[in-house]
């Protein structure tokens, strides 16, 4: 006769297997809002409770769990902070992350550095103004994230450092122009050993041709006391004076980010490996400038009005391009940059590009100028010569050859259906095809 499983019902595990589990959730929510912006699942400013108040709501059991553990306070959030002083002190005694965004709180944190993991403050520029940052002065031996930035495009310097605290274990850092401009370049060198990512804002909305940032040299001297090369640099919505090129001045990361706009391409050093333009909307200015020397680019979220002409001056030497979520404009843009014929001239800028990705994420709707790619690879075969195409990039390296390379990747996910005659055609003329398309 068989034997009855056991039931196990929730209400029955130990305090300790709850902790674990309640734990375990919140480790993977808290680790998303560090890393990225959160999964709308995981974003609770928008209304409800935040985690774990919410956890404590399930049952008794949960909320004397909850209460007694202090790992499981990890993030406080204050939307009304006026409102809301008294229940913030009481919990920031279980807390070891904060999110913040009005400077009145500061000096409730102050007393809690060393257990923050996370400060977030929102409206920076009037702390910045006051002094208000000065409360936060001390050692914060756990802080992995620290953000500081304003919606607002303003330039103040200050004779000042503005940054005071000492976080050695710090790996995030969004920052505002003007905090990152006035910080003591040793605070910096010492904070800066550890992190992986750095985010430089320079305000929110569309810069005006008025508003031309004239500090850059200041950012490039402050970079350039770090105390090693920054894996990953973000430069968000940077418009420079149009001469700044010519001043000399450089600045790097192993991979850097442009959110919005695309001027710093001139002003990156040839060391950095990958560029990324993100939610850019000037890709047709890419034939204007002259790109550095760096193997890969990636356009995420982009788009183009229309190109008018291609100078054949604006070379670009890098061997791998990918395309995320980008509009049908700019992935046209992108293949007349690669050979694709323009008004009945054929120009190749980017010869050595030999691998395309199109990528196609979440709901986004990718469309695909099937008849322009085909173009682009037919031109790239030709202009390559019969014998090349089928050789790799260390074999036409071996021999010298400097010309036009044929494609050689072509990955396409989330594109529209391929027609199986397409779908022999590319196999045939790209050596390593894939093609998933978007299933509706």
């Amino acid at each position: 006769m068989a034997q009855k499983t056991p039931q196990c019902f929730i209400h029955s595990l130990p305090t300790e297997t709850v902790y674990i589990i309640l734990k375990t959730l919140l480790d993977d929510i808290v680790e998303d809002d560090l890393m990225r912006t959160p999964d709308a699942k995981h974003r609770v400013l928008a209304g409800g409770l935040p985690y774990p108040h919410t956890m404590a709501l399930v049952c008794r059991h949960w909320r004397d769990i909850v209460s007694s553990a202090p790992g499981l306070w990890t993030r406080v959030f204050c939307v009304l902070p006026q409102e809301e002083l008294q229940w913030m002190s009481s919990q920031l005694q279980k807390s070891h992350d904060l999110v913040c965004g009005i400077y009145p709180i500061l000096r409730l944190i102050a007393p809690h550095l060393q257990r923050l993991k996370s400060l977030r403050i929102h409206e920076f520029h009037e702390a910045y103004v006051h002094n208000h940052l000065d409360m936060l002065t001390g050692h914060a031996p756990q802080l992995e994230f620290l953000r500081l930035t304003d919606v607002r495009r303003v330039n103040c310097f200050k004779t000042q450092p503005c940054l005071k605290l000492d976080c050695p274990a710090l790996r995030i850092l969004h920052i505002d122009k003007n905090a990152v401009c006035d910080t003591n370049h040793q605070w910096l060198k010492k904070n800066l050993t550890h992190v992986d990512r750095m985010s430089i804002s320079f305000g929110s909305g569309p810069p005006t041709a008025t508003y031309r940032w004239s500090g850059f040299p200041m950012l490039a001297r402050a970079l350039k006391v770090a105390p090693r090369r920054i894996p990953c640099l973000s430069l968000e919505n940077l418009l420079l004076p149009v001469n700044i090129s010519q001043a000399g001045v450089k600045i790097g990361a192993a991979k850097v980010i442009l959110r919005t706009r695309i001027d710093a391409l001139a002003v990156i050093d040839d060391d950095c490996q990958t560029i990324v333009l993100r939610q850019c909307n000037f890709v047709r200015h890419l034939s204007r400038i002259s790109l550095p020397s760096f193997n890969s680019l990636e356009l995420d979220g982009c788009a183009s009005k229309a190109l008018q002409d291609i100078p054949r001056i604006c070379t670009w030497d890098g061997n791998t391009v990918t395309i995320t979520n980008s509009r049908r404009s700019c992935i046209k843009i992108i293949l007349y940059f690669l050979g694709a014929p323009f008004k009945r001239q054929r120009c190749s800028l980017w010869p050595r590009v030999t691998t395309l990705k199109l990528v196609a994420k979440g709901k986004f709707v990718m469309e695909l100028p099937l008849t322009t790619l085909k173009a682009m690879i037919n031109s790239r075969r030709e202009v390559a010569g019969q014998e090349n195409v089928g050789k790799d990039d260390e074999e036409l390296d071996s021999i010298g050859f400097e010309g036009v390379r044929p494609l050689a990747v072509l990955h396409v996910h989330g594109g529209q259906h391929l027609s199986h005659k397409d779908k022999a055609w590319f196999e045939e003329q790209v050596r390593d095809f894939v093609w998933d398309h978007r299933k509706m």
